[in-house]
């Protein structure tokens, strides 16, 4: 059979190179949709990696924030003046390498128990650090995005 003859060979009515075209058309097609659809999971699930990610830094840093907050010296001064504690005299201070002596040669120290009427509010609050801009709860949408 020559190649003009497969152009024109004809079953039940469809030539051969018609149906084979249509075969070809639909698995690109198909193929294309395909692809388009697992592109789209993947973008979806890029997007909410990246929302995951942006929680999670604003969380970081009203953390850092809450650390400065609690390492603020006036803030520890406060406490430590309502629990009665006092500076370390000079005489209690020790080498590295005398460390384990003292250990050994301690009893362990009694637990301190801390009044909340002992502390004063307002002393503490007035050393609360200001939120921040950052720190306000970002939306759940992307931008440039909206709903379909």
């Amino acid at each position: 059979m020559s190649v003009s003859g497969l152009f024109n060979r004809r079953v039940r009515g469809f030539r051969i190179v018609e149906v084979v075209g249509l075969g070809v058309l639909l698995t690109l097609v198909t193929g294309v949709y395909l692809a388009k659809t697992v592109a789209g999971r993947e973008r979806n699930e890029i997007a909410r990696i990246e929302r995951e990610i942006e929680d999670e830094q604003a969380r970081k840093r009203l953390l850092e924030a809450e650390v400065a907050h609690l390492e603020q010296p006036r803030r520890i001064e406060a406490l430590a003046l309502a629990m009665g504690l006092q500076s370390v005299a000079a005489s209690h201070e020790t080498t590295e390498d005398a460390l384990i002596d003292v250990a050994r040669n301690r009893a362990p120290p009694a637990p301190v128990e801390l009044n909340a009427e002992t502390v004063a509010p307002d002393a503490l609050a007035a050393d609360a650090p200001e939120p921040g801009p950052d720190d306000a709860p970002t939306s759940s949408v992307p931008q440039g995005e909206g709903p379909r």
